[in-house]
């Protein structure tokens, strides 16, 4: 097997599982146990915010759903960048697909990104297609989304702490016929790199980390981070099955 040279980053989605803190700490400590002699891949767990503290203080690195695009105030319900930094998390998911569906615009995504940069959170800033057409006018659509958080970025030095998480949204939840070639996942990374690379710089666009989420399993992990040209997976279901998420971080941990 060819090695890459990378130190991939996995992380897990949790999204509202599990039910109760309890499972979530068995699935945590499974997970752990398996994972831990991967020392070549970055871990990261994002459950849900009322377990982040209890979860915080691991070798995996906690990791928020989402979070406010307000720092404060009267937002019931909601859950500030800082709060999610002081509740033991590094990592925050900003612009994932199903928080788009649920009314997140490109203008409240570029919100969301500046406070948690300005809390010291690592930003993966979720984009992608909802569906793709025979005339690639889908590249408009991620080019906007893109466009829309690193054209206000206060300065370049800003890009470093956000990674590029490619999700088509067509691909979300489906099985792997549905999964995007590796071909094609190697594409949009180009893509995502040159659209970077003409906002900022070269240097910036190339060093831009760009992840790959979408119908993830252990079967077609191994695939799309050998030939996908991805420096990282975000994966969803599987990641609350602590055999196939340790499975998939072996994956990572060979090609490194």
């Amino acid at each position: 097997m060819v090695k890459s040279g990378k130190k991939y980053t996995i992380v897990g989605n949790w999204k509202m599982n599990p039910d109760t803190l309890d499972d979530a700490k068995k699935i945590f400590s499974a997970i752990s146990r398996r994972v831990s002699k991967y020392s070549k891949v970055h871990k990261v767990i994002a459950p849900p915010a009322p377990f982040i503290t209890t979860l915080a203080g691991k070798k995996i690195s906690l990791c928020a759903q989402d979070v406010s695009s307000e720092p404060r105030g009267a937002r019931t319900g909601s859950i500030s960048a800082l709060e999610v930094k002081s509740a033991g998390a590094n990592f925050v998911i900003i612009g994932h697909s199903e928080r788009r569906a649920a009314g997140d615009s490109d203008e409240i995504i570029s919100k969301k990104v500046s406070l948690a940069l300005a809390a010291g959170l690592r930003v993966i800033l979720c984009v992608g297609e909802t569906q793709r057409d025979g005339h690639a006018m889908y590249l408009r659509e991620v080019r906007e989304q893109i466009v829309s958080v690193f054209s206000v970025l206060p300065d370049k030095k800003s890009a470093q702490w956000i990674t590029v998480a490619y999700e088509p949204v067509w691909a979300v939840g489906g099985s792997y016929e549905n999964t995007p070639k590796p071909g094609d996942i190697h594409e949009m990374v180009i893509f995502i790199k040159k659209v970077v690379s003409e906002i900022l710089d070269k240097k910036t666009g190339l060093r831009t980390p760009v992840f790959y989420g979408g119908s993830l399993d252990s079967e077609n992990a191994l695939t799309i981070l050998r030939d996908g040209a991805v420096d990282g997976l975000l994966v969803g279901r599987q990641s609350l099955d602590p055999v196939a998420f340790a499975k998939i971080i072996e994956h990572a941990n060979k090609l490194s």
